[in-house]
């Protein structure tokens, strides 16, 4: 009866796993669509998107991919729309990030978005692009050591820390235009 109980439950486990990682996969191959459709072809692999984003709300990867074509056509309040639910309800900077950019760029800032992803990536003594974008934006005093702790340990960015002698408004508009 246990070798029973043990293989149904390898059963189950192996036939959820390609489900869950189906809609990723799914995204993938609509990104890779969508990269290579023709512009008049592109509003219907955003349609098939859109679809897969409602089947999946809790599905990073899908929200994640979705989002970020999304934003490439400056379609900013519906990435949003898709965003706000998912970080409600998980804490990922970098969608936090992308969320707090988003709203900004909308001229919705909200301090209090950016101070979120400062409040988690802390309390996970995580430092990384995401945090010290979110110390920029909020004009936070630790923002100058940690851009230096950064480029210690990583010298080989240290043009993408290029992007920190702009203003913020130049900040965002190069990465939301």
């Amino acid at each position: 009866m246990r070798i029973s109980g043990v293989t149904t439950l390898l059963v189950i486990i192996f036939l959820s796993a390609p489900a869950r990682a189906e809609p990723t996969q799914q995204a993938s191959e609509l990104v890779k669509k969508y990269t290579l459709a023709q512009e008049a072809d592109k509003p219907a692999v955003l349609e098939d998107f859109d679809k897969l984003a409602r089947k999946n709300p809790e599905n990073v990867n899908v929200i994640r991919s979705y989002t970020s074509l999304l934003a490439s056509r400056d379609d900013y309040q519906k990435s949003l729309t898709y965003l706000e639910p998912v970080n409600r309800a998980n804490a990922n900077p970098s969608l936090l990030l992308q969320e707090c950019l988003l709203k900004e760029r909308l001229g919705k800032k909200e301090d209090a978005c950016y101070q979120r992803i400062i409040s988690e990536s802390e309390s996970n003594h995580i430092e990384n692009m995401d945090y010290l974008m979110a110390l920029f934006f909020t004009n936070d005093d630790k923002f100058p050591a940690v851009k230096q702790r950064l480029l210690t340990k990583n010298p080989a960015l240290s043009d993408d820390f290029n992007i920190f002698l702009r203003d913020k408004r130049s900040v965002l508009m190069a990465i939301y235009p």
